[in-house]
């Protein structure tokens, strides 16, 4: 099974939420950061709870344990941390902690802000200043605000630029979005030179193979199981720097995710079977599952 084997570790530099949810979800829109873009994509809490969680399964093997994960696999990211693998040596935690801090103040994590921003300013992969940092971030997790904030940038910096380009190419289907998420998550929400694997790259390859997009009238499902086939090749040759050894391994996701379409699953119910060798099942959503 293929754990952790995530993008590489660039900035993402998207200033994006919006998110096409039809109800709202729990943070306070004060702490929010701007939204620049509204999907028309409306997704119900039931069809976001599980696009999160399917790229929780990929990431971790089920949606509990990857939220106090903190480990530096030495792949010039330091720390990689969280449920998606928030990096120090990117904007990543420095973006997740002061959102955390807006809405929990006085939170274990804070004090590491400046060094956090060194950091990131500097792209290093040191652990300067960051002296009890994993255990800091193990008692975060510990409090159901620090899950939630993981999910709100999540969706901040990679949901939200994920909806736009699937609005753009004219996805409806929860699973394609799903689809199109998991991609921004391993591979980059953007293209090159920054992520010469990423989302817009896969997107603009699958539209030169199939003649055009659904928006052009091309049928979605076709259309999907191409980008599919084009992101597995994208994973078995990346051309991502450090990502020959690891990525190849994670086809495993787009195994999964093309048998929930074969299944028939575009509207995502849950409990939601995850397949290939992931074998998990997502519960189903109640009202106290996070969104």
């Amino acid at each position: 099974m293929s754990l952790r084997l995530r993008a590489a570790c660039t900035a993402v530099a998207v200033v994006a939420t919006g998110i096409g949810v039809a109800t709202a979800g729990t943070a306070s829109a004060s702490v929010r950061p701007a939204a620049v873009h509204a999907s028309t994509i409306k997704l119900t809490n039931a069809q976001q709870y599980a696009v999160d969680e399917i790229t929780n399964v990929f990431e971790n093997g089920d949606i509990n344990s990857g939220f106090a994960d903190i480990v530096d696999y030495n792949d010039g990211c330091g720390y990689t941390a969280g449920y998606i693998g928030f990096c120090t040596q990117t904007s990543d935690d420095v973006n997740l902690v002061t959102y955390y801090d807006s809405v929990q103040p006085n939170n274990p994590l804070k004090t590491y802000l400046p060094a956090l921003k060194k950091l990131a300013d500097a792209g290093s992969d040191a652990h300067t200043g960051l002296s009890g940092f994993p255990a800091a971030w193990q008692k975060a997790a510990k409090d159901p605000k620090f899950i939630q904030a993981q999910f709100e940038q999540a969706h901040t910096y990679y949901l939200a630029p994920a909806l736009a380009e699937a609005e753009k190419v004219g996805i409806t289907t929860p699973l394609g979005v799903a689809n199109f998420f998991d991609t921004a998550v391993e591979m980059g929400p953007d293209g090159a030179p920054d992520s010469p694997d990423g989302l817009l790259v896969l997107v603009a390859e699958t539209t030169k193979d199939e003649g055009g997009t659904p928006a052009s009238g091309v049928n979605e499902h076709t259309w999907l199981a191409q980008f599919n086939v084009v992101r597995t090749a994208h994973l078995k040759n990346p051309k991502t720097p450090g990502r020959k050894s690891d990525w190849p391994e994670s086809v495993d996701r787009v195994q999964a995710l093309q048998a929930m379409a074969a299944a028939g699953e575009w509207s995502l119910p849950t409990p939601l079977k995850v397949g290939a060798d992931f074998d998990y099942t997502i519960p189903a959503y109640t009202s106290s599952s996070p969104v």
